[in-house]
């Protein structure tokens, strides 16, 4: 099984290093690592790991949870694609970010 982060994910992690940066970078840097650091290699070994997305109600649209970050990610055959990572006290879209 292959771990692969998309660009919107990628972006929204570097959006959360940004704003906690604003107050504290070495806090900033510390959570960012956590996050990204939490899939692996836990949806590696263990792709249906974590929640379903309670807002999708799919299968294969899943979700683990790093300080107060979901990681919502998609499983696929041979991948687990990362799809964003989002606040928890944020509203996820009404269409998951499949094409991110």
């Amino acid at each position: 099984m292959k771990l692969r982060w998309t660009e919107k994910a990628t972006s929204d992690l570097i959006g959360v290093y940004d704003y906690i940066a604003q107050s504290s970078p070495e806090y900033a840097a510390s959570v960012s690592d956590r996050i990204f650091r939490r899939p692996d290699p836990q949806l590696i070994d263990f792709p249906k790991s974590g929640s379903i997305v309670p807002e999708y109600g799919r299968d294969d649209i899943r979700e683990i949870f790093s300080d107060s970050y979901r990681i919502i990610h998609l499983v696929l055959k041979h991948e687990v694609r990362i799809l964003t990572v989002i606040h928890g006290s944020v509203t996820l879209p009404v269409e998951p970010p499949l094409n991110g």
